[in-house]
């Protein structure tokens, strides 16, 4: 597969990484040798190193936050709350009115050791960023959340997605949005709001969305299948194409390569946009750095899904044991 954009790293991730494994372990969120184990196989900070080639220090510690949350999130739902949707919506629900509420309010607090991971990662991460940026961030949130209910209706329904409707789906689920909203945070920069609300930046971000998805779907392939999860590209193309898999594998990289290609296009077509907003040096540079962490994204994502066991033979044989790598991190505590 040809993603051609630059591979880069954050030189830090050792370092961070290492502090963030000793945060988990004082909260609780990783409680047994076995589950620190587990958790190092996934090479959670290198993932962020990548996203956020650029952050050093509490930056890419923060990264590595976020992406934990991601994964620790993600694996609930191949449990049993998967396909209950009133469990989903009531977990879903509380995260997302975290997501709605205003910095000085304290009328929802969590209650799930998970939430509060969340909470604390929110609160860092908003601190400092612009009233648009806070704004768009936490719709992002709040549309990534609730979208798990709408997959776990889906999954009790029985009802099977065509490519469209589940790339539309999934564009939601994936938590690309929040990664690009993190990586203005821990890269130190915005880009305009104005920037953010044209036509062409939002058709980019879906493009690094549905390349990260066509990416991970096929890396997480044996992993889906040992989850008895229907929902992922090379299946969905399987069965409308009625193909082989190796020629469904075949369309997705040509369906990735094609949204390289536009993306490639569109933002060749950038500097006519900031010339059309009469941006500022500062404000075109900001909205470049912004194209380049949607590179990074995609990059990232492909070299670390070839690297990481977590879509191993490894993984898979920890996924058979337990979908989970906590289950205390859902336990209802007192608000």
């Amino acid at each position: 597969m040809d993603i051609p954009f630059e591979v880069r790293i954050s030189p830090d991730v050792a370092a961070a990484n290492a502090r963030h494994m000793k945060w988990l372990r004082a909260e609780g969120f990783v409680t047994t040798s076995p589950n620190a184990e587990r958790y190092l196989t996934w090479a959670v900070g290198e993932l962020a190193g990548r996203f956020h080639p650029d952050a050093f220090g509490d930056d890419l510690e923060l990264g590595i936050q976020g992406q934990t949350f991601y994964f620790f999130f993600d694996d609930l739902f191949d449990s049993p709350l998967g396909r209950d949707p009133l469990a989903a919506y009531e977990l879903c629900q509380e995260l997302a009115a975290l997501a709605r509420q205003s910095p000085d309010s304290s009328l929802v607090r969590p209650t799930f050791p998970l939430a509060r991971l969340w909470l604390d990662h929110w609160e860092r991460l908003r601190h400092g960023m612009s009233r648009a940026w806070r704004e768009r961030a936490a719709r992002h949130w709040e549309q990534y959340f609730l979208t798990y209910v709408t997959e776990a209706v889906n999954r009790r329904a029985g009802l099977v997605l065509d490519m469209d409707r589940y790339m539309a789906l999934r564009r939601l689920a994936i938590g690309v949005e929040g990664v690009l909203d993190t990586a203005e945070r821990c890269g130190g920069f915005e880009a305009p709001p104005e920037v953010h609300e044209s036509t062409l930046i939002q058709e980019i971000r879906e493009i690094t969305a549905e390349v990260v998805i066509l990416t991970n779907d096929l890396h997480s392939l044996e992993k889906d299948e040992a989850n008895g999860e229907a929902d992922n590209a090379v299946l969905l193309l399987r069965r409308e194409r009625d193909c082989s898999q190796e020629d469904a594998i075949g369309l997705l990289r040509d369906m990735v390569h094609q949204r390289i290609d536009r993306f490639q296009r569109l933002t060749a077509r950038t500097h006519e946009l900031c010339a059309a907003l009469g941006l500022s040096p500062r404000q075109r540079e900001s909205t470049h750095r912004f194209l380049g962490a949607n590179r990074a994204l995609m990059r990232g994502n492909y070299d670390w899904s070839r690297a990481t066991d977590r879509y191993s033979r490894i993984g898979v044989d920890y996924v058979q044991r337990s979908p989970r790598i906590e289950d205390t991190i859902t336990a209802h505590t007192d608000a």
